[in-house]
C-alpha cells in the first residue's frame, strides 16, 4: 500500500486519481522551540500525524494519499531566536496555492491542508478562500490539533497556560516521535495568562487577535509547561490526534 504521492509512478497517479482520493498536504515550519526541542518540531509532528491519519484512512477503506510536507512556514514572530527560517506572507501563500493548483490540474478534487504551526493558520484560511473564489478550487484546512481539542482538554495535566508553544503537548508528542531530539534537562515552564488580545493557552483566547514577537513575552522561546511532558502520554495523544484526522478524511472522502 503506497501512502506517499511521490512513491507512485505517473501511470499509478492516473489510477489513484480515478479513485477520487483525499490528498493530504501537511504544512509545517522551521522555528525555535525553546532550548529543549529542535527547530523542526512543527514539521515533524504535522508530518507524523498526517502520515498516521492517511494510513488509518486507507486501512478503513477510504481513498487517500499523503503529499510531501511544506517544511517552511510563516514565522517572523520567532526570528529573534537563532535558527528560525521564515517565508513572507506572499511567498508562503503562493507556494501552497501553486501546489494545490497542480493537484487540481491533475484531477484531484478533495484537498486537505493539515497545518502544524499556529503562525500559518490565518494565512492558510486566506489560501482556501483565494483558491475557491479566484481559481474555482475547493480545499479545506485545519491544524492537526483542531481535530482533537476535546481530546487534548481531557489529556492535559497542566493548568491554564500549559499548552501553547514547546509546551506539555508538543514536548510529549516529540518524546513519542523523536525522543533523541528532546533534552528534558533543559526544559523549563513559562506560564503566561491569556488576555483579551493574547492567548496564553491553545484552548483559550479573547475575541481580538494581536501580533506579538515571541521575544517580547518569553526569554526562552517557551510558552507552556514542558516539564509535565511524558513519552507514554505523548504516544497516546499522538494516536488520538491521528485517529481524529483519519475520521475527518473518511468523512471528507464521502462528501458530495
Amino acid at each position: 500500500m503506497k501512502v506517499m504521492w511521490q512513491e507512485h509512478a505517473w501511470p499509478e497517479i492516473v489510477e489513484l486519481i480515478g479513485r477520487d482520493p483525499v490528498a493530504v498536504l501537511p504544512v509545517g515550519a522551521i522555528e525555535q522551540h525553546g532550548p529543549h526541542l529542535p527547530l523542526g518540531v512543527d514539521t515533524m509532528l504535522c508530518t507524523e500525524v498526517a502520515r498516521r491519519a492517511v494510513e488509518g484512512a486507507l486501512e478503513a477503506g477510504a481513498s487517500a494519499v499523503l503529499l510531501p510536507t511544506v517544511w517552511s512556514g510563516y514565522s517572523p514572530h520567532h526570528m529573534d531566536f537563532r535558527g528560525t527560517l521564515t517565508l513572507s506572507t506572499e511567498t508562503f501563500q503562493r507556494v501552497v496555492i501553486d501546489l494545490v493548483r497542480s493537484l487540481h490540474h491533475h484531477g484531484v478534487r478533495r484537498i486537505l491542508i493539515v497545518n502544524g504551526h499556529g503562525g500559518n493558520a490565518h494565512h492558510l484560511r486566506g489560501v482556501v478562500q483565494t483558491l475557491r473564489f479566484e481559481y474555482g478550487i475547493e480545499a479545506v484546512t485545519a491544524a492537526y490539533w483542531d481535530f482533537g481539542r476535546e481530546r487534548i482538554a481531557a489529556w492535559r495535566r497542566s493548568p491554564s497556560g500549559g499548552i501553547n508553544h514547546a509546551c506539555e503537548m508538543e514536548t510529549s508528542l516529540m518524546l513519542a516521535v523523536r525522543p533523541d531530539l528532546v533534552d528534558m534537562a533543559a526544559a523549563a515552564d513559562v506560564m503566561l495568562p491569556s488576555r483579551a488580545f493574547f492567548s496564553g493557552d491553545l484552548t483559550e483566547g479573547g475575541a481580538a487577535v494581536g501580533a506579538h514577537p515571541f521575544a517580547e513575552v518569553t526569554e526562552t522561546g517557551v510558552i507552556g509547561a514542558p516539564t509535565l511532558a511524558d513519552a507514554t502520554r505523548g504516544a497516546e495523544l499522538l494516536d488520538e490526534l491521528a485517529t481524529a484526522v483519519a475520521e475527518f478524511i473518511m468523512e471528507y472522502s464521502r462528501a458530495r
